[in-house]
């Protein structure tokens, strides 16, 4: 614990730590506002279909199977819903806050950018829908989150991120820590598919993206002006807890979308 204080008086520790949060409520507002400038994407769903490995017996063997096997279900369950959001924040946590690696943290940071814009410029051209949507599978949210959006599927944003980690977690492979994360991280790609959430292709996407943007951001750094040394802890604390608790809430929210927008109306006065 005293360990992590320290790091945490660190300047550079806490200004990278907002960077992270920043990046990732503009994802979040970037799927919040898809709705309106996503409308020009073309519906790729048919033709997408015709490919082998989409057809309808594949996906819900697979979901059966998977069910089949309460534990086994349970497990890529919770890694699935952890997955995205959770697969971040521990990264993030790890290697920032923890190891205080500030090379890996930089490194992680810009790829979470280039991944962020990549996949989200790929969704404004165009986009499918994800099995359980396309076969209409029951117990799913067919509804779209503040977390995610059923149109964002190819390239898999959660396997372009595990892929990010896993590469960038790598140089700690040999520690606890790291081994764990990296397990965590490899189980993702098994749950998204075995739960009927992507498509194999979008796994592979995924990877492939992750691959390429983890080679092209090695050894990249984030320039931080000198100046920001010389800000007060307390206030850089401040913004932090702050942009944390706003990140819990949305969570939160998102968690259960309706039950908040049913409390919310509850609370406004009736016309």
């Amino acid at each position: 614990m005293n360990l992590l204080r320290r790091h945490l008086q660190d300047p550079g520790v806490l200004v990278r730590l907002n960077a992270f949060l920043l990046s990732y409520f503009g994802w979040i507002a970037f799927g919040v506002l898809y709705g309106i400038i996503g409308r020009w994407s073309v519906d790729m769903t048919s033709e997408f279909l015709r490919l082998p490995l989409t057809s309808r017996e594949l996906v819900v063997a697979l979901v059966e199977f998977t069910k089949a096997v309460p534990p086994l279900y349970s497990l890529f369950t919770v890694v699935y819903y952890l997955g995205f959001s959770g697969s971040i924040a521990f990264a993030v946590a790890y290697l920032l806050v923890y190891k205080k690696d500030l090379k890996a943290s930089d490194e992680l940071f810009i790829s979470y950018l280039m991944a962020y814009t990549i996949a989200g410029a790929i969704y404004l051209l165009f986009h499918i829908y994800a099995p359980h949507i396309v076969y209409h599978l029951p117990g799913y949210i067919s509804d779209n989150t503040l977390l995610t959006r059923q149109e964002f599927v190819l390239p898999s944003l959660h396997n372009t991120i595990i892929t990010i980690n896993i590469v960038t977690l790598w140089r700690y492979r040999r520690e606890v820590g790291g081994k764990l994360l990296i397990l965590v991280n490899t189980l993702i790609p098994f749950a998204t598919v075995f739960l009927g959430h992507h498509w194999v292709y979008d796994v592979l996407a995924g990877f492939l993206l992750g691959a390429v943007i983890s080679k092209v951001t090695t050894g990249r750094e984030t320039r931080l002006p000198e100046t920001i040394y010389s800000w007060e802890v307390a206030s850089l604390k401040k913004v932090t807890v702050v942009n944390f608790l706003l990140a819990v809430l949305v969570l939160i929210v998102a968690a259960d979308p309706e039950r908040w927008v049913e409390i919310l109306n509850g609370l406004l006065p009736t016309p």
